[in-house]
């Protein structure tokens, strides 16, 4: 019997290797999975230069594209999703009115939520992200329409930022990305101090004020802990020397468990992340290498975990929290 390749791909007529275009495809949706957005992108371009009606992957392509700021490719990969006829359309449009957004483009977005609104297109589960969505919408169209031709305006205040949720607090600091930041530096430095808000947030503060190169001392607050740091001064989260030393640790304990090591290396980033710039505290690379060493191996075997104070923490951050 003769074995079944289906489809032969062709580029600049040369056929594609049988199976280089699907394991673009499942590189690339790993890549996503494991928050590796770069990654993502470029194995979804040679897959979309391979196979360019393709629309099996225009989801995770678009999100890839919506992480590493390219929103107008973002928007446009988007688009084409929703017309491929997905079966979660509702999905899909959420994510082209949240990089519609970030483009600046209020009055589509507007218009087309009024819309959905208005043809009970939304189910209830996804009204709360919707309402989010336009009242977000709402809230940098008047700030952008008051600012155009002026100085750079307060986007909103502290007061403002602490009334919403926080999904809606992540979506308003997404959108002062490649912005003007002068008139916001105060607010950002109230978000950070805030003993009352979610850790993840407070990191994407801290991010904007690093890349303003804000150099005066701010105390920030995170699991009972407290630091007062110099923005300007930080690495980026995952860019530390202890980072650093643990994820090399950790290609070398799992150089021959390549699936394991993804996704132990998708955890410490993680942590990086939410935790920022507190890092593993006082523990030592080998340190923290052991207690996730122990985490994962609990993870892949079920086996309950020993008590320690490291390895729950590490366990809180990863159950407990998404980005």
């Amino acid at each position: 019997m003769r074995r079944k390749y289906g489809r032969l791909l062709k580029k600049d007529n040369v056929i594609v290797f049988p199976g280089a275009y699907e394991k673009l495809v499942e590189a690339g949706r790993l890549a996503v999975d494991q928050e590796q957005f770069e990654k993502a992108v470029e194995a979804f371009d040679q897959a979309i230069n391979y196979n360019p009606d393709s629309s099996e992957f225009l989801g995770p392509y678009a999100i890839a594209l919506y992480e590493t700021k390219d929103f107008s490719r973002a928007k446009e990969y988007a688009s084409r999703l929703l017309y491929s006829g997905t079966a979660d359309y509702i999905a899909a449009m959420e994510l082209y009115l949240a990089i519609s957004i970030q483009l600046q483009h209020y009055d589509e977005v507007r218009e087309t939520i009024d819309t959905l609104f208005e043809e009970q297109i939304i189910p209830e589960r996804m009204l709360k992200k919707f309402n989010y969505l336009r009242e977000l919408n709402e809230r940098l169209s008047d700030r952008y329409s008051q600012s155009e031709g002026h100085a750079p305006a307060v986007r909103f205040s502290f007061e403002e930022f602490m009334e919403i949720g926080t999904d809606m607090q992540q979506a308003m600091l997404a959108s002062l990305e490649n912005g003007e930041l002068d008139a916001m530096l105060p607010v950002l430095s109230k978000i950070i101090g805030s003993e009352e808000l979610s850790p993840i947030v407070k990191t994407f503060a801290l991010i904007l004020l690093k890349q303003a190169e804000y150099g005066k001392a701010v105390e920030i607050r995170k699991f009972g802990m407290e630091m007062t740091i110099h923005p300007n001064l930080l690495p980026l989260p995952n860019e530390d020397k202890l980072t650093s030393e643990v994820l090399m640790l950790a290609e070398r304990a799992y150089e021959k468990d390549p699936s394991k090591l993804e996704m132990l290396k998708s955890i410490i980033r993680k942590y990086g992340i939410v935790t920022y710039p507190f890092s593993w505290g006082n523990y030592t690379a080998d340190e923290v290498m052991e207690a996730y060493a122990l985490y994962i191996e609990s993870l892949m075997s079920g086996q309950q975990l020993p008590e320690d104070e490291l390895v729950d923490f590490i366990q809180y951050i990863d159950t407990d929290f998404d980005r």
